[in-house]
């Protein structure tokens, strides 16, 4: 069995042509096949307060995907995300990135996962989980559409259409990092996640998931298949796929077929900057640390964690953002006129605030 992953290459310098891009990849994926009901959740990756291109899911793409569900007719649209454990990023998050304009705009509602009361569900054949506390409205939805943006990740080398599900479960998913590849694919055996849309527009590559390096690619993926689409993730970033534990672990469990064939535009791939975690020391010491079983506890699990929480969050927003991040972003979005098209109004509006 082979599935289809739609890839669509950015054709032209301005924003329709990014909404065009992700119209056809969604076709091209046939997905009215998959996206049903009238309540239809989407999670883009809201990780990051600040504006570095590649960190979060493009605005233009989140906006392409609710013009296309719209095509549904009735139907309630939903967009949102949850807060890191170090800090309650999301709600500013979606307003540095223009995700609460582009909300508003289209009348549809923004969500705080974090902010949401729970439901307990059931997973299936869990290992790690037996049973998981899941945001109400993730229950409530009849369908969940994943928007994630292809990005290298210090922990589980790559991070796209599976491990985006790892943000629907905010008060806790810190405490799972060492065992994370089976953690993803167990939570996302329990959640309504029907279709997918990758952001391949800008990448991020290095010390992904949030202190990396954007890159620039001018692309969107489509399918109804979570492995598949993370498989052709990691062979877009020349990434050996068998080198993802939880991509290896998510197929073993039957969420979808590493064996993939792209429909539209033919893709290019190209090596993307490992994310290695001895080049970030936040992380590294983290799974240091999380290995001690007595320090774990106390470092971790007590009210002792807003220290270590403190400092991961200045050394992301303060340290590497005014060394490297944002010398990044002006960088390439100076030298990419569609992307400063999209990013520069953005960035103005932050230097105003």
């Amino acid at each position: 069995m082979v599935s289809i992953v739609a890839h669509q290459k950015i054709k032209g310098e301005n924003k329709e042509a990014v909404l065009a891009a992700v119209k056809k990849a969604m076709e091209s994926a046939n997905w009215k096949k998959y996206v049903k009901g009238k309540k239809i959740f989407l999670k883009p990756n809201l990780l990051s307060d600040q504006l570095v291109p590649g960190q979060c899911t493009s605005p233009w793409v989140v906006e392409g995907v609710i013009h296309v569900v719209k095509e549904l007719g009735d139907v309630e649209i939903y967009v949102g995300d949850a807060d890191v454990a170090t800090a309650k990023q999301v709600e500013k998050a979606a307003r540095i990135w223009g995700i609460k304009d582009v909300c508003k705009k289209e009348g549809v509602k923004f969500v705080n996962l974090s902010k949401q009361s729970i439901v307990k569900v059931k997973v299936p054949n869990g290992e790690i989980f037996k049973m998981l506390n899941i945001p109400k409205i993730l229950v409530e939805c009849d369908c969940i559409i994943t928007i994630p943006v292809i990005k290298t990740h210090n922990i589980t080398t790559m991070t796209c259409s599976l491990k985006n599900q790892w943000g629907c479960i905010p008060r806790f998913r810190h405490q799972y990092h060492l065992v994370a590849d089976k953690c993803i694919p167990e939570l996302n055996s329990a959640l309504k996640v029907k279709f997918a849309v990758a952001d391949g527009t800008v990448c991020l590559e290095e010390n992904g998931p949030r202190v990396g390096r954007p890159k620039v690619m001018n692309s969107v993926f489509a399918t109804n298949d979570r492995v598949a689409m993370d498989t052709c993730a990691c062979d877009f970033m020349e990434i050996d796929p068998k080198t993802v534990g939880h991509l290896q672990n998510a197929e073993k469990i039957g969420l979808g077929n590493s064996n993939y064939q792209i429909k539209g535009d033919k893709m290019q791939s190209k090596k993307f900057r490992p994310a290695l975690v001895k080049n970030h020391p936040i992380v590294k010491w983290e799974l240091r640390l999380r290995k001690i079983p007595v320090i774990s506890y106390i470092i971790f699990k007590t009210p002792l964690f807003k220290i270590p929480a403190f400092i991961a969050s200045r050394y992301n927003s303060i340290w590497w953002y005014y060394t490297k991040g944002k010398r990044w972003t002006q960088q390439m979005v100076k030298a990419n006129p569609l992307y400063m098209q999209e990013f520069g109004p953005l960035l103005k509006r932050i230097n105003k605030l």
